[in-house]
């Protein structure tokens, strides 16, 4: 097995679901199959659909419309394990090079074992990525990623063969959600973990693909520790860009314990759907039920400013690879492609001034935005949204409402 830049580190970019804004920093590859980002908002607009991450991607094969699906066991196959690899993996950090060697094999070994199951999806014009769970084609993913229930998906493979499916249900409020593979079985499929609570310091495996779907590329996979875990999101230093979106987060056993969701505003928070949110909601998921209301709002918020865009960092221009359905952005007619040249009047040269000017202001201020949307200049005016509270998983606690004495004195 061929590997390049397996990633040590953590933090980057994953959705700006509440935070306004993100950046997307190109990521480099590791070892085979498939996935891919989001490029352009859903064609079929998924209304009051919840941001996460995308960046741009390659449009899909037409001509591999239909394909033979890989064949299967119909029991998931186990990463192999023992006491040497616990007892190294439990460890506080490797004390030796003994120590980093067994973590490298088995890191390679989960990625060998999960990337034919890493599947790139498409939904309308937008991209993202998902795991397969089940020889039937159940599949999880993020639910921004989902947009509503009933829309037609192409699942992509590494050799961007394709196969064809539908969006099913979405968990809005914990960003889950949940497509299914319609053509013919079986499908290769990762096991899902049980649904517990990850301990802090958990080695982990982040599989996705940003920046696109790339036939001359690997999907990037980086190795990190979990920083923190609760019933609503799993914050790991895994770092993820722009269309990692609903790819899996694997345990060092090769399980799906996680799917990636957003980040926070430092570069090692990230976050990830846990895997017990599938297991207490899969039936709802399967039935194709919508729930739960998104977490930005462009309502009155005492936190963040909200746009609702994500680009590309380091680039010589503000080019959006990403604009959230139901965002400020995209009420006010924003679509992915648009170069951001001025806003409120000063010039924006890079998606980290335009990050810089939105966290300047406040929740609800109204905005003047100037784009380049192919040969044309359009001014497009906007309030901005925010967030009411921290989102699940942030280190801020939400304030407490000072109770009201009942009259009476009560």
């Amino acid at each position: 097995m061929e590997w390049r830049n397996l990633l040590l580190i953590g933090g980057a970019f994953l959705g700006a679901i509440g935070y306004g804004l993100a950046g997307a920093q190109q990521a480099t590859e590791p070892r085979s199959v498939d996935a891919a980002p989001t490029d352009e908002a859903p064609a079929e607009e998924a209304e009051d659909s919840q941001p996460a991450d995308a960046a741009e991607g390659t449009e899909a094969s037409q001509d591999n419309a239909s394909v033979e699906p890989t064949d299967s066991d119909a029991q998931p196959r186990k990463v192999a394990w023992d006491e040497q690899i616990e007892g190294v993996l439990t460890k506080r950090y490797p004390e030796s090079v003994a120590d980093l060697k067994l973590i490298q094999t088995q890191t390679q070994r989960v990625v060998e074992h999960a990337m034919p199951a890493v599947v790139a999806v498409q939904v309308g014009g937008a991209f993202g990525s998902a795991v397969i769970v089940s020889p039937d084609g159940m599949v999880l993913t993020a639910g921004h990623v989902v947009g509503r229930p009933g829309l037609p998906v192409t699942f992509i493979f590494a050799d961007g063969s394709t196969a064809k499916g539908e969006t099913l249900g979405i968990y809005r409020e914990i960003d889950s959600g949940m497509m299914k593979i319609t053509d013919p079985g079986p499908w290769p499929f990762v096991e899902m973990a049980e649904a517990e609570k990850p301990k802090a310091g958990k080695w982990v495996v982040a599989i996705g693909q940003p920046g696109g779907f790339d036939r001359e590329r690997t999907p990037p996979v980086r190795l990190g520790r979990v920083l923190f875990a609760n019933d609503e999101v799993i914050s790991t230093d895994c770092t993820l860009v722009g269309g990692d979106s609903g790819g899996p987060l694997f345990n060092m056993r090769g399980q799906v314990m996680g799917i990636h969701s957003r980040i926070g505003r430092r570069i090692t928070d990230n976050f990830h759907v846990p895997i017990s949110t599938y297991h207490n909601t899969w039936d709802r998921l399967v039935a194709g039920e919508s729930w739960g209301g998104p977490l930005g709002s462009d309502e009155v918020a005492d936190s963040r400013p909200l746009l609702g865009v994500t680009g590309r960092r380091g680039g010589s221009e503000c080019k959006l690879t990403e604009v959230f359905p139901g965002m400020p952005a995209h009420r006010a007619g924003l679509k992915v492609g648009d170069i951001v040249k001025e806003f409120n009047g000063e010039p924006v040269n890079t998606f980290d001034d335009l990050v810089r000017m939105v966290y300047g202001l406040e929740p609800r201020n109204e905005v003047k935005i100037r784009v380049l949307r192919g040969d044309e200049t359009m001014d497009v005016k906007l309030r901005l949204g925010g967030v009411r509270q921290p989102l699940p998983g942030s280190a801020e606690k939400p304030k407490r409402k000072e109770s009201k004495p009942k009259k009476g004195g009560q």
